[in-house]
C-alpha cells in the first residue's frame, strides 16, 4: 500500500467547509450566456443598488442623492442621527449577505452602509412615487429631470440591482408615518404596475414571501393562473406565425377581463385571445432580467419563458406584428414593428425552454395544430381570404354566380322551347 498522500486531507477539509445547507441567494448574477447577447440590459445606467454594481464611476452621481435622501428623512421625522438604524441593518447584516452570491466581499461597514443607504432611497423613492404627504420634495432632482426618473424606474428591476425586500420592509416600518401612510407592499405592488404597464394581477398568493422587487413583479405582476402539466414528452412544441395562422382561419382577439399577461386561451371558434402587451423603451430590459430570474431559480414552470417562446412563434416578420398591432394586443410604444420582431426574435437566444410536459401554453399549441391540421378549416379561411375579404370582391362573386344563373336559366329555357317544337 502507498504512502499517505497529504492532498487527501486538503480535499477532506475542503469537504468539510461546504455549508450543510443548499445556497438561499435569490438575487442572481446574470449567467454569461444570457449576459452576451445583450449586456446594456442587465447593467445599471445611473444607479446601484447592493453590492455587484456598487463603487462603479458611472453611478457614483447617484451617492450623493442618496445620502440626500436619508438626510431629508432624518429631518423630516426630527432625528438628527443613523444611529438606530445602522444598529438595525448590523442586526440584520447577516441574512441578507445570504441572499447575494457567495463572491461578494464587503466588509461589515461597507454592507451595512449598502443596506441603509440604498434601502432608504427606494422605500423614499416608491414614497415619492405614491404621493405620501410631506415626502415630495419640488427641488428633487430624480422626480423633476425625466431622464433621470426613467433610468432610476428602469434599474431598480435588474436583476444584479436588488436588496432584500424584508431589509425594505423593515426601514420602511422603522421610519412610518402610520397615519399618512398605507401597506409597503401595496406601494411597491403600485410601483411595479406603473413600470410594466399592460401586466399585473393585484392579488397576493397566501403563500407568497416576496424576496425583492423583481421578485415581486415576477409574482404578482405577472402571476399566472393555475396551469395543468401535459403528458407529452417529446420536446416539439411549435406554432406557425401569425400571418400563416391567419390564412389558416386562425383569428386573434385582445383578451379582455383579463389582468394576467401570460393568460393566453384558445377558443373552439379558432380564436387566439392574448391580453394586450404595451412595448416601450424599458420593455426589453424587464422581459432580459425576468427570464435571467427565472433562468437562475430553482423552478419547473418557466412562465416569462413560455410567454416569450409563444410571442416568438407568433412574430416572424413585421406584417406578424401588424396583425397583432391591428387585433390590439401589441401598443408599440417603439413606432417601428421592425423593432419588436426583433426584440421577440432574440429574446430566446441563449435560453434553457420548458421541458414539455411543464410548458405553460401545451393546450394553446395542441389546438391551434389542430385546427390547422383540418383540411377544412384551411379551405374555408382561403375561400374567405380570395372570394370575401372586401366588398368588390364580394360583388364580384355575386355577379357571377349572377351570370352563371341566368346563363343556366337561358340554358333550360332553350332546351324546353326546343322540346316544345318537336
Amino acid at each position: 500500500m502507498s504512502g499517505w498522500n497529504p492532498l487527501i486531507d486538503q480535499i477532506d477539509e475542503k469537504l468539510g467547509d461546504l455549508p450543510s445547507k443548499l445556497s438561499k441567494c435569490n438575487i442572481f448574477k446574470v449567467p454569461s450566456r444570457l449576459r452576451h447577447v445583450n449586456e446594456r440590459a442587465f447593467e445599471p445606467e445611473i444607479l446601484s443598488i447592493g453590492p455587484y454594481h456598487r463603487g462603479k464611476d458611472k453611478l457614483k452621481m447617484m451617492e450623493e442623492h442618496k445620502k440626500r435622501y436619508l438626510q431629508k428623512l432624518l429631518q423630516r421625522r426630527g432625528e438628527s442621527s443613523v444611529d438606530r438604524y445602522f444598529t438595525a441593518m448590523i442586526e440584520v447584516e447577516g441574512e441578507a449577505r445570504k441572499f447575494y452570491d457567495q463572491s461578494v466581499s464587503l466588509g461589515q461597514d461597507e454592507f451595512v452602509e449598502m443596506l441603509l443607504l440604498d434601502g432608504c432611497f427606494i422605500v423614499e423613492v416608491i414614497r415619492k412615487y405614491n404621493n405620501i404627504p410631506g415626502v415630495r420634495d419640488d427641488n428633487d432632482p430624480v422626480f423633476e429631470v425625466p431622464w433621470i426618473l426613467s433610468s432610476i424606474e428602469t434599474d431598480m428591476f435588474l436583476l444584479e440591482n436588488q436588496l432584500p425586500y424584508f431589509v425594505l420592509g423593515e426601514l420602511f416600518t422603522m421610519t412610518s408615518e402610520v397615519q399618512n401612510e398605507k401597506d409597503f407592499f401595496a406601494m411597491a405592488l403600485s410601483f411595479c404596475q406603473w413600470i410594466f404597464p399592460g401586466s399585473g394581477n393585484h392579488s397576493i398568493p397566501e403563500d407568497y414571501t416576496c424576496k425583492h422587487l423583481l421578485d415581486m413583479l415576477y409574482h404578482t405582476g405577472n402571476q399566472p393562473p393555475d396551469s395543468t402539466e401535459s403528458t407529452q414528452d417529446n420536446d416539439l412544441y411549435f406554432i406557425r406565425n401569425a400571418k400563416e395562422l391567419q390564412e389558416a382561419g386562425i383569428k386573434f382577439k385582445k383578451r379582455e377581463g383579463s389582468r394576467r399577461l401570460f393568460d393566453v386561451v384558445f377558443l373552439e371558434n379558432g380564436t387566439i385571445e392574448i391580453p394586450c402587451l404595451k412595448i416601450y423603451d424599458r420593455t426589453e430590459s424587464l422581459f432580459r432580467n425576468l427570464v435571467a430570474y427565472e433562468q437562475c431559480s430553482r423552478r419547473k414552470h418557466l412562465y416569462v419563458t413560455d410567454y416569450i417562446t409563444l410571442m416568438d412563434c407568433l412574430i416572424n416578420n413585421q406584417e406578424d406584428v401588424q396583425i397583432l398591432r391591428h387585433s390590439e394586443i401589441i401598443e408599440n410604444g417603439l413606432g417601428d414593428d421592425g423593432k419588436v420582431c426583433f426584440l421577440f426574435n432574440n429574446l430566446g437566444k441563449n435560453v434553457i425552454h420548458s421541458q414539455r410536459r411543464h410548458f405553460y401554453y401545451n393546450k394553446v399549441f395542441d389546438g391551434v395544430n389542430e385546427h390547422c391540421n383540418r383540411k377544412r378549416n384551411v379551405w374555408m379561411a382561403k375561400l374567405k381570404h380570395d372570394y370575401f375579404n372586401s366588398p368588390w370582391a364580394l360583388l364580384s362573386v355575386l355577379a357571377a354566380v349572377a351570370l352563371l344563373l341566368f346563363t343556366l336559366a337561358q340554358t333550360v329555357f332553350t332546351v324546353l322551347s326546343y322540346f316544345q317544337k318537336d
